[in-house]
């Protein structure tokens, strides 16, 4: 009697996690699509006046495009980690050159939401073995986390360093935090020096 307790408790809680993911997914969906369906349509019927403003409209909907295709390769990458299927293309990787490549764009973003990115180089170039997409996904989330949740903030850190045979990809925010009950759910990554 105890163990089928247990199961159907263990099966109940699952139902919620998954009931709140899908809840959570499509609140975080509805945002872009939103925003995406009224510039369009002020575009359409010529409601937005000036080439400078047009060109802003259309950057906004190419980087709602941009969100929307995170937030589904998100989705994938959960369903194949629960189904340990996920699989990782670990290459050799410049750290410093693809953070520069990654983090340039979001500059704009992130002032957009209030916040400063501040990003100083690494003294050295640090090369590592590292899924680049993944890598990207991770830092990424991170950022779309800092603008929702840290904007009070003011500014957001992005720091690689080398410590001993290890490089931390650091992402710093001055805002709230991660609230107590919750941090045992933040993962760590890592990537191995070469």
């Amino acid at each position: 009697a105890g163990l089928l307790l247990w199961e159907a408790g263990r099966r109940a809680r699952e139902a919620r996690q998954k009931t709140t993911f899908v809840a959570n997914v499509s609140h975080e969906l509805k945002t872009p699509l939103t925003t995406l369906r009224l510039y369009a349509e002020l575009l359409r019927e010529g409601r937005v006046k000036g080439e400078e403003k047009q060109q802003h409209y259309l950057d906004v909907m190419i980087a709602e495009c941009a969100r929307l295709g995170r937030l589904v390769n998100n989705m994938l990458d959960f369903s194949r980690l629960e189904q340990s299927r996920r699989v990782y293309a670990v290459e050799p990787l410049e750290l410093r050159a693809w953070l520069d490549a990654v983090l340039e764009p979001q500059r704009v973003r992130l002032r957009e939401s209030g916040l400063q990115l501040i990003a100083p180089p690494p003294e050295a170039p640090l090369n590592v073995l590292a899924d680049r997409d993944a890598l990207e996904q991770s830092l990424l989330n991170l950022l779309d986390n800092a603008a929702k949740y840290a904007a009070s903030g003011g500014a957001v850190e992005v720091r690689a360093q080398r410590q001993g045979g290890t490089v931390f990809l650091e992402v710093l925010d001055r805002g709230p935090g991660v609230p107590a009950e919750l941090r045992e759910h933040v993962a760590l990554a890592s990537a191995t020096v070469v």
